[in-house]
């Protein structure tokens, strides 16, 4: 007996995608997460190009996470020149940070994942999701009056550049946003509560997919500083992690798949908030722990689905880390000066979907040669793809709705940008 389980295009997921599944005599056959948007060409527009142009272009990449691509732009770009900036631009970079994953994450926890959890349809289904609906608009919009104020404007800010800022704030402009920082660190613990308690009860789907990866530092919660760790704990600097990966087209699919190298045939990884969260919990501040232990959670996290509670961990833990920044903010962050000069630059940030991978080669007059990025969502497609496959192996007796709709909860459960994904591809040869 054959099953198929045809999604044409999956909903509450950033860009357009499809899932097919076949089952033949309960044994899965296909398990295809199709990425049909058209190539976006992003790194041969940037050839050519000064190194100034990189970071306003590489925004444009996606509306929800333009600082994850300013960030890992400006670093790799500053890596290529040999410049280092001080402290405070250092922090008002982090402080950007915190505000796209506080925007990002509420989004996604409240408007995309957590009707999966209702048997809704969207956000907008029943009435009495109204009041969580309303917490997440508010969070997000404490997101977006952080990187309002940084960058102008809460989505493609403008203020970034090699060397630092264009404009900073003054100190009393921060200062302005502690009261409502507060009040959004205590919401966001109780967005803690909420999501631990969708799990009670519930049955624990153990993922087995691959490894877990993402950016460690011992001495702070990582977001665009570290080195790459696995959860099978090796480390490696962010250029051995670029050697170790493999890039690779998929017939069903306009956006590549990577893999670890092991042997020949690339292993998939998960990049993310459930592998941040997993690496570095013990970063996070007391109170955000607590709240996560008094809820009977225990490390590692290991049900995909279980991303919505590290995702309002990661929250609660931008809204902390914003209102310790601000607090130590003196009110300047001095540029420094970048010469264009030949060289080439990688750097990796953490985005909210996971690991944001930037490499460029400049000439002599800081004109992008080559360019390359790697996206978290193209990171993890091999991997949700096989925690899919797992899933319906452990599951194939369910019903065909009931298959599709703990699929679809999979799917979202890493946040998928596909607009993101996809990239560059060679259509005659089939590579990158």
């Amino acid at each position: 007996m054959k099953r198929r389980i045809n999604v044409k295009y999956l909903s509450r997921v950033e860009g357009e995608g499809a899932l097919i599944i076949e089952i033949r005599n309960n044994e899965v056959e296909k398990v295809d997460l199709r990425i049909f948007e058209a190539p976006r060409f992003f790194e041969p527009i940037l050839r050519g190009r000064p190194f100034q142009d990189v970071i306003d272009f590489t925004a444009r990449i996606c509306g929800i996470c333009p600082v994850a691509y300013q960030m890992s732009a400006v670093h790799a770009i500053e890596a290529a020149m040999g410049v280092s900036v001080p402290q405070p631009v250092q922090d008002l970079r982090r402080l950007m940070y915190c505000g796209e994953w506080i925007e990002s994450h509420a989004l996604h926890v409240h408007f995309l994942h957590g009707p999966d959890f209702f048997g809704m349809e969207s956000a907008w289904s029943d009435r009495d999701y109204g009041h969580i609906a309303q917490r997440g608009m508010k969070l997000k919009g404490l997101g977006n009056k952080i990187l309002a104020l940084l960058g102008g404007r809460p989505v493609h800010p403008l203020s970034v550049r090699p060397g630092g800022f264009f404009r900073w704030p003054e100190k009393k402009e921060l200062y302005q946003l502690l009261p409502d920082l507060e009040k959004g660190f205590d919401l966001s613990l109780e967005c803690i509560s909420w999501a631990v308690s969708l799990f009670e009860g519930e049955e624990e789907i153990k993922d087995t997919g691959g490894f877990m990866v993402s950016l460690h530092n011992p001495d702070i919660y990582a977001m665009n500083t570290g080195t790459v760790c696995t959860s099978d704990g090796i480390t490696y600097s962010m250029g051995e992690f670029t050697k170790v990966i493999e890039e690779y087209q998929v017939p069903h699919s306009n956006a590549l798949h990577t893999g670890i190298k092991t042997g020949s045939t690339p292993q998939p990884f998960m990049v993310g908030p459930l592998s941040r969260i997993n690496m570095s919990f013990t970063s996070l501040p007391e109170k955000v722990k607590s709240t996560v232990l008094q809820g009977g959670i225990s490390l590692p996290l290991v049900d995909i689905r279980m991303s919505i509670i590290a995702r309002c961990i990661e929250i609660s833990y931008a809204f902390h880390e914003a209102i310790n920044i601000i607090q130590g903010y003196d009110g300047t962050a001095p540029h420094v000066h970048v010469e264009p000069k030949e060289g080439k630059g990688l750097w990796i940030t953490e985005a909210p979907r996971g690991m944001l991978i930037h490499s460029y080669e400049f000439d002599r007059k800081g004109n992008v040669v080559t360019a390359r990025i790697i996206p978290p969502t193209s990171q993890n497609l091999a991997h949700i793809e096989k925690s899919l496959r797992n899933y319906i192996e452990s599951n194939h007796h369910l019903t065909t709705k009931a298959l599709r709709s703990g699929c679809e909860n999979i799917i979202r459960s890493y946040d998928p940008c596909i607009s993101c994904s996809v990239h560059l591809i060679d259509l005659t040869e089939g590579k990158s």
